[in-house]
């Protein structure tokens, strides 16, 4: 009887006209919405990692395996990874900018370095976790947004770390340059595409630096951190292919067997599914990533 009334509610909102202008209705608000507004993958991120860290983390052994990886080894990672930001700012008296500034794991670390910081996110999620958990002032808006009158040459220090790659260079450049303050320091940590990459994520690096030198700025610190960054990946790819990916087959399995009539309704579906899970997997595949992309240390400072 459960599963009659199951395969009864799918079709009667599949198929009944009011349902199906219910579903289109949401599916439109959806794409309409900003979708750092209230992000549902950044709530599990903090539920799963104890240190509020969002980023790729930095593996010192850069050779150890995927397999040897514990889930504190990525804490830690990302724990170094924000330290090694931290020793690229020179000025500690002025305030700093933690742009994208996460669960507020490097407003933590800049606490405990006694630099008076301030984040910046557009997600409700990442504002109501700070907001309960840090003394932190945070800029509730997209950096683009930012009133940067209020800001004009306050900050000694204006930090991307991994939040430049949703950045629009042409509107955030300027604003940087107009918050931070004569001899301050833009401190940036993030990856570039390399010519034409399968994945469009990330500004390609040719373009990012002749932008740099259009808007004022030289670089005077670039470390390539690729190597000590894939680890990570390496960890999640391998969770994906060894584990993911068999454990769908399994349900899918399931599915078939106890609820062959559900199945029959998702069956057309199921290789489209997996298209969309193959091109996910991709994205996190550790050789292709090293190929068509660099992660870069870097910070900036005004010519």
């Amino acid at each position: 009887m459960a599963k009659n009334n199951i395969i009864k509610n799918i079709l009667k909102r599949a198929l009944y006209p009011h349902h199906l202008y219910k579903v289109i209705k949401l599916q439109r608000n959806r794409k309409r919405g900003n979708r750092h507004e209230d992000d549902a993958q950044l709530k599990l991120y903090g539920k799963i990692l104890k240190g509020d860290f969002l980023h790729y983390g930095y593996f010192d052994n850069a050779n150890i395996e995927a397999e040897d990886i514990s889930l504190n080894m990525i804490y830690q990672a990302q724990k170094r990874y924000a330290e090694k930001l931290v020793e690229l700012i020179s000025d500690k008296s002025t305030p700093a900018l933690d742009v994208g500034c996460g669960m507020g794991g490097l407003l933590k670390l800049l606490n405990e370095n006694h630099i008076n910081a301030i984040g910046l996110t557009p997600d409700n999620t990442q504002i109501k976790h700070i907001t309960n958990t840090y003394p932190n002032q945070v800029l509730h808006c997209r950096f683009e947004d930012i009133k940067a009158d209020d800001y004009i040459h306050h900050f000694g220090t204006v930090i991307t770390s991994e939040s430049l790659q949703y950045l629009q260079l042409d509107k955030a450049l300027p604003i940087i340059d107009k918050i931070m303050k004569p001899g301050g320091t833009w401190v940036a940590c993030d990856y570039f595409r390399l010519g034409k990459a399968h994945e469009k994520s990330g500004h390609d690096w040719e373009s990012f630096n002749k932008l740099l030198t259009e808007h004022g700025f030289k670089m005077t610190k670039e470390e390539d951190i690729t190597p000590h960054i894939l680890p990570t990946i390496a960890y999640i790819y391998m969770w994906a292919t060894q584990i993911g990916m068999p454990v769908k087959e399994f349900l899918i399995e399931k599915v078939k067997v106890k609820n062959p009539g559900l199945y029959y309704m998702i069956e057309k579906s199921l290789p489209e599914i997996d298209g969309k899970l193959d091109k996910n997997i991709n994205i996190i595949n550790p050789t292709l990533f090293a190929k068509e992309k660099k992660y870069v240390l870097m910070r900036m400072e005004r010519i």
